[in-house]
Order: structure tokens, then C-alpha cells, then sequence
């Protein structure tokens, strides 16, 4: 049976120039098992700390044998809400931690074994503890980055204005340099009537709270001292790069930096495949950030 337009729409694995859609797919995840194990084995790290009472609900911190006040690099993984983990994230690491920065890949529950309301809440927690470790290692720059629906998950937090609060009130929020939001989807309802829909089971009143994109923002609402970039590659799906495009727009009124690029010649995958490499454009964002002293450009 052929794919719809408007699911292929919403299938980056689609839209790459370099493989077709499965071989591409077969390749990433092999690609991200062999870095992952690699880096397990040549970097310091603690694996599956727990930050809530749920099998998944842990993070692994690569660049423990850093000194304690070392920069921190969050990332969170995609895969539709429903798939991947933080096991096969270790593309995320080795050149960051090369550069004296410490790596924490984040894991949380899947649908349609939880609600996605379930994740965003995990997500919360999981960065509120992480802001704690930064601060009760002298750390004074984090910056978290998140992968398609990662890149939703990351961009939730904010639009959770007692979460920022509560964040601001422990003294965490200042550690909070910059959010990157690469390839990310910020409206579900496109997502109902495709098959990666019917793992996330939406409801209507989940539609509404989580199209981030869409969500009306209190009059005079202001984010400040964070920058947040929006970040995709010309071959990822048209859908994928008008959202993140329309996304940099609404949240331009609320944060007072924001950034939006188009990389050119790159998909959905490479875009994060390519972080082990420090010229590519997005590796050097997170370092510049990361690195305020040094000059990467």
C-alpha cells in the first residue's frame, strides 16, 4: 500500500538524498549502537542515574574524570515519543567531552505505555535535577539540546511559566545558557492521522496542551538571559523545516534571543550524526556556547 502524501510528510526518513528510507533508518541505528558502545568504553561515565521511579527514567553522565565545574551538555533523544532511548545516543558525547565538557543523555518513558503529558512532566524533572548537579558542582553553563521529539520535549519547558519559577527560585535558571531545538515537531494535530500517531493515542485536550506552537502566551510574557535556537536541515521533510520555522517565529515575542538556521545538505539524521565532528555548524553553536572564553568560529 503506498504511503500518503501527508504521511510521507511527516516521515523524514523519506526526504534524505543520501539512502532511501530504510536503509537510511538501518544505518542510523546502527551507526548510533557502534558510537554508543565505543564511547561507553573510552569514556568516564556514570550510567542510569535515576531522576524518577520508572525503569527509563534515568540519565548517563559521560565526563565524570572532568573537573567538577565543567560545562554540561544535555541532550535529549527523538523518536516519535515512542522509540530510541538514551543508550543509542552516544553520538552526542566524544567531542564535547574532548573539549572538556561534560555529556548527559537523558532516557525517559515511551508511548503508548505512557500519556505524553507523562514524558513532558518527566523531562521537567530530569532537567530541574540536572540544574541542581550543575549548581552543586560549580557549574555555571549548561545548555541542553534536544532531536526531534526531543526538540518538542526541550522546547516544553518553556512554556511552563511555574516550572521557570521554581527554577528561578532555587537559583538553577541563570545556569541555563541556551536551548537548541533541532529538527523538532511543535504541533501533534498533523500526527492523528498517520501511523506514528497511533502509539501516542492523542487526545484532543492533549493536542491543545502540547502543540506548543500553537499554545496562546500570557500578555507581556517574557524569557530573559537564555537564547534559544531553532535548528534543521533542508532535506529533512518540508513539514519538519516550516515547523521549526514557524516555531522560531512564535516564540520571537517571548524570548528575548532567538535564532533560527537552515542548514544546507543535511537531513533529519546527519544533522545529529555529524556532532562528532567540531566544524559542523551545530557542533560549534553548542561549543561556542559552552565555551564562551574560546573563539570557535
Amino acid at each position: 500500500m503506498a504511503m500518503s502524501e501527508h504521511e510521507r510528510l511527516y516521515t523524514p526518513s523519506e526526504w534524505s538524498k543520501r539512502y532511501k528510507s530504510e536503509e537510511l533508518l538501518e544505518r542510523f541505528f546502527k551507526f548510533c549502537e557502534e558510537v554508543t558502545e565505543k564511547t561507553r568504553k573510552t569514556v568516564e561515565c556514570e550510567l542510569n542515574v535515576p531522576y524518577g521511579p520508572t525503569e527509563r527514567a534515568k540519565y548517563d553522565i559521560y565526563g565524570t574524570d572532568l573537573p567538577e565545574d565543567a560545562p554540561i551538555f544535555v541532550f535529549i533523544h527523538g523518536g516519535y515519543w515512542q522509540e530510541f532511548s538514551k543508550d543509542l545516543a552516544g553520538f552526542s558525547v566524544p567531542l564535547f567531552v574532548k573539549n572538556k565538557i561534560k555529556v548527559i543523555t537523558v532516557g525517559y518513558d515511551l508511548c503508548p505505555n505512557v500519556r505524553i503529558g507523562d514524558i513532558v512532566a518527566e523531562i521537567k524533572s530530569a532537567v530541574a535535577q540536572i540544574l541542581k548537579y550543575a549548581a552543586d558542582s560549580g557549574s555555571k553553563y549548561v545548555c541542553i539540546a534536544g532531536h526531534s521529539a526531543g526538540a518538542h520535549l526541550a522546547a516544553c519547558l518553556l512554556h511552563d511559566d511555574d516550572w521557570i519559577d521554581d527554577m528561578k527560585q532555587q537559583g538553577y535558571f541563570a545556569l541555563l545558557k541556551e536551548i537548541i531545538l533541532i529538527a523538532g515537531i511543535y504541533c501533534l494535530e498533523p500526527l492523528v492521522d498517520i501511523s506514528f500517531g497511533e502509539a501516542l493515542k492523542l487526545t484532543d485536550e492533549e493536542i491543545k496542551a502540547f502543540s506548543i506552537s500553537t499554545l496562546k502566551e500570557a500578555k507581556g510574557r517574557r524569557i530573559s538571559g537564555l537564547k534559544v535556537t531553532v535548528i534543521v536541515g533542508d532535506c529533512d521533510s518540508p513539514a519538519f523545516v516550516d515547523e521549526s520555522r514557524k516555531y522560531a517565529q512564535k516564540i520571537i515575542p517571548i524570548v528575548d534571543n532567538v535564532e533560527y538556521c537552515l542548514l544546507q545538505d543535511i537531513d533529519h539524521f546527519d544533522i545529529v550524526e555529524k556532532l562528532l565532528d567540531s566544524n559542523h555548524h551545530l557542533a560549534k553553536l553548542i561549543l561556542k556556547c559552552l565555551q564562551p572564553e574560546a573563539n570557535n568560529y
